[in-house]
């Protein structure tokens, strides 16, 4: 397929795909709230004649739409994401991660006549918080899907992410207050169980692999310096390159909580703060075919040769399912901002940057037709699939 047929493609739906964006941008809403965000991209999806079903696998803000071909063939999907961070609104561009999953969707509708095959966009809430992709892999949403694609807005162009793997765990300490000046000796300090249970999992460090990553919060450490605390609460992240690492540091890491509260004497209680989150496994045969249609369209792409990104996605867990890639693209023209700021949320709404996202739009056309057309494609990143997860 040359680039003039792609632009023909692309084009007429250049409004509209700009429009949703811009929408998304201006009417940020949070994790499983995105109602607006919602609404608005399955709205254009029917217009374009796909099947749509919301509030799907039990999430009130997930969509799923399809489009089939006349005949069997590749099951292709497009994610999409559309939550807003709190105070910061779109500060990791996920309107324009909406933009390219559908706007992708839409314009491989022609392949899916032309070569057979369905077109899938799943619509993903809440990434930044429980990570929907995560309860939708595990109740079945990407078993029977040949590839899933989708692109992350960055500061630089470059092949798919590769993320940790990450647990977060709620540790609460139950103790008994006591004056802290006339009865000291009557109270059990559950904020010295907080410190010490950050103290221990401090020393932890110098026994684990360099890729482990320990951090965390006191949310609840006392209400009164003159009370022995009786309450304290941490939220704590581990991440690993690997989930098969993590969950032996995860059990480490839980030992230190219980050391903790056997040492001062307190009840402890734990729990998960949010989804597991399996590490990124891009696949890197559909990774490579990806980068060669952008560079194709004239954009320089990073090599990123399978190394992992310090940071987490709920796409992990869709890539132990299917085949997954997440590019991402640069909307910072060059400047060092970086995601989760208000610099990078005004980024996100600029007509560079939605211009930039309708390249992607052609990149993943481009690809997705190779894979209906040219058999050979499959076989490598279905081979390496296998090899890599499958085999496991």
């Amino acid at each position: 397929m040359n680039i003039d047929k792609v632009e023909n493609m692309v084009s007429p739906l250049e409004k509209e795909l700009k429009e949703l964006a811009r929408y998304i941008h201006e009417n940020p809403e949070i994790g499983l709230e995105e109602h607006k965000a919602c609404r608005a991209q399955v709205e254009l999806l029917r217009k374009y004649g796909f099947e749509v079903k919301t509030g799907v696998y039990g999430l009130e803000t997930a969509y799923e739409a399809v489009y089939k071909g006349k005949t069997q063939g590749l099951k292709i999907a497009m994610l999409a994401e559309y939550d807003a961070l709190p105070e910061l609104g779109h500060g990791c561009g996920h309107n324009l991660i909406a933009m390219v999953g559908v706007g992708s969707g839409i314009a491989m509708r022609e392949l899916a006549d032309t070569y057979g095959g369905e077109i899938h966009v799943f619509g993903t809430p809440a990434e930044e918080t429980q990570g929907a992709k995560v309860s939708m892999a595990r109740q079945g949403a990407f078993d029977t899907m040949d590839v899933a694609m989708m692109a992350h807005p960055m500061n630089q162009c470059a092949e798919s992410m590769n993320t940790m793997a990450i647990k977060a765990y709620r540790i609460k300490y139950y103790g008994k207050p006591a004056h802290a000046a006339a009865a000291p000796e009557e109270g059990i300090n559950a904020l010295d169980a907080a410190i010490g249970f950050f103290n221990m999992v401090n020393a932890l460090r110098q026994q684990t692999k360099e890729d482990a990553r320990l951090h965390g919060i006191i949310v609840n450490g006392g209400s009164s310096s003159n009370t022995i605390p009786d309450y304290s609460e941490i939220v704590y992240c581990i991440r690993s390159n690997k989930m098969s690492d993590l969950e032996n540091l995860a059990e480490r890491v839980i030992d230190c909580a219980k050391a903790a509260a056997l040492a001062t004497g307190c009840r402890l209680e734990y729990e998960k703060a949010d989804e597991d989150f399996k590490d990124t496994n891009s696949n890197q045969a559909l990774s490579r075919l990806h980068t060669e249609q952008m560079e194709g369209l004239g954009i320089p792409i990073e090599r990123a040769n399978g190394q992992v990104t310090p940071g987490s996605s709920d796409l992990g867990d869709v890539s132990y399912v299917c085949p997954a890639i997440q590019p991402v693209f640069d909307i910072c023209e060059g400047k060092a901002i970086n995601p989760h700021t208000r610099e990078f949320t005004e980024r996100a709404g600029l007509d560079s940057s939605m211009e930039m996202a309708l390249t992607y739009v052609k990149g993943f056309l481009l690809t997705a037709e190779k894979l209906m057309s040219q058999p050979q494609y499959m076989e490598e990143i279905r081979a390496e699939f296998a090899q890599n997860i499958l085999g496991r």
